[in-house]
């Protein structure tokens, strides 16, 4: 699931214009992005991060500087490493 500090009719059209397919999350009042420690070095915006939840609620791995381009192979990779780790 993606969570962003846009407004929720904000991120209704980020979602529409994308054609995304998971559910989002606004996050205005910055609760979620602030539990991750995820706001940009100025603290004002959120950066592009990835968090990798594990089955067990933990977070597994973090991505803290999110480039599009590769990142869902690395992600997909990551997982198949932990899994094969994990025995699962």
């Amino acid at each position: 699931m993606g969570v962003s500090a846009d407004k929720p009719e904000v991120q209704q059209r980020f979602i529409d214009a994308f054609d995304l397919t998971f559910p989002m999350i606004a996050d205005p009042d910055k609760h979620i992005i602030d539990a991750y420690g995820a706001r940009a070095v100025l603290g004002v915006t959120a950066t592009r991060s990835t968090f990798l939840v594990a089955p067990d609620g933990k977070v597994a791995h973090v991505w803290p500087k999110v480039k599009v381009e590769g990142h869902a192979d690395d992600v997909v990779a990551t997982i198949r490493e932990l899994s094969a780790t994990r025995g699962s």
